[in-house]
């Protein structure tokens, strides 16, 4: 049998948890050993109860499963695999396999997490943040929910930028339903869907809590917005430290009841994040008025460099461009292109030769 049709048998079978699984796939070397075994061998090392619908019920629903997987094209990631992203392996609860829409992005990575109900001084921080990180070279992971979760996604594309969506449901529905035209955003932006359940699978209330430590398993930092007490993204916080990541926090009003766990979080020891210039510093190391190019080489940009600069400087990251040619991929009028490459020419950001204009890389 395949090893991803044996593990999603284990993810199917009733009684058995996550956690056993996977102690069980470390001790036979893989799903495929285990289930390779006869039903008595099996009731050895699991109770009679599981061990008859593990190759009964449990496997016949993982055949229909995957069946569904390759009939809408998603990608099934086991650990092993090279494709399988590495800040995933050995965090703690590890997914036994994990369902791909899309391509997921290489690069420095960021999630932004927070209130479903925020407010607008939130939702515009979240996608301000998002399309900063962004347009600096950081992937933005969110979990496609209303409130801050869409405010990052929708800052990344903003940006030109890749995010990725880790959802509680099944690939064939993203929930919520609403958001499903900025989900498939998403996609044609390059970026994707991920999942550790089968299509098929509803959003159910335990799923979120699960879904969480995939957010900030896929990221190296994890950014707080308006957060309440005993809110989901507290629980997103509490995975990312115990996974080693940083906790970045925006500070908000003290007496406001959905900042208070954010609150929380400061008083706990998690980063403050006051401007654009905190966040780029902690997610990708750079000083306030550079630019992260490809996501390892610098640009250093004049202060308060507009949003019409960034895109020229993100136009120019994979190398010389024609003067009309970057007129077009900046979609500035010849006047305001003018003028933008004038100050960054005086700010020694670029060079000219001729019509080519090229980077200054630090």
């Amino acid at each position: 049998m395949d090893e991803i049709l044996c593990r999603l048998a284990l993810r199917n079978a009733p009684g058995l948890a996550r956690a056993r699984s996977s102690q069980l796939i470390r001790h036979f070397g893989s799903a495929r050993s285990l289930m390779s075994r006869s039903r008595r061998a099996l009731e050895s090392s699991l109770s009679p109860g599981i061990a008859a619908p593990l190759l009964g019920s449990a496997l016949d629903a993982a055949r229909r499963q995957l069946s569904l997987a390759n009939s809408l094209g998603l990608g099934v990631l086991l650990p092993e695999d090279p494709a399988y992203p590495g800040t995933l392996r050995g965090i703690p609860d590890e997914p036994l396999l994990l369902f791909v829409r899309g391509s997921l992005p290489d690069g420095p990575s960021l999630a932004v997490v927070g209130s479903r109900r925020p407010s607008a001084r939130g939702r515009a921080t979240a996608h301000g943040f998002a399309r900063e990180a962004s347009a600096a070279g950081a992937v933005v992971i969110s979990g496609l929910a209303f409130g801050v979760d869409a405010a990052a996604h929708e800052g990344a594309l903003a940006a030109s930028g890749k995010t990725v969506a880790v959802l509680a449901s099944g690939l064939d529905g993203p929930t919520p339903r609403a958001n499903r035209r900025l989900a498939q955003r998403i996609l044609d932006s390059g970026g994707a869907w991920v999942s550790e359940h089968p299509p098929g699978t509803a959003a159910l209330p335990f799923h979120f809590p699960e879904r969480n430590r995939l957010i900030s398993g896929l990221a190296s930092h994890a950014l707080i917005i308006e957060a309440r007490e005993r809110s989901g993204s507290l629980w997103t916080a509490r995975h990312a430290l115990e996974q080693g990541r940083e906790v970045l926090t925006v500070p908000g009003p003290i007496d406001t009841e959905q900042c208070r766990g954010s609150n929380g979080l400061l008083r706990d020891g998690a980063t403050p994040i006051l401007d654009s210039h905190d966040l780029l510093f902690a997610v990708l190391g750079l000083a306030p008025g550079e630019v992260s190019v490809s996501g390892t080489r610098k640009v250093r940009l004049p202060d308060g460099a507009s949003a019409e600069i960034l895109a020229l400087v993100d136009a120019l990251e994979d190398g010389p461009r024609d003067l009309d040619d970057l007129g077009r991929a900046s979609g500035l009028t010849a006047p305001a292109l003018a003028g933008e490459l004038l100050e960054l020419e005086l700010a020694g950001v670029i060079r000219r030769q001729g019509r080519r204009i090229s980077l200054c890389r630090v």
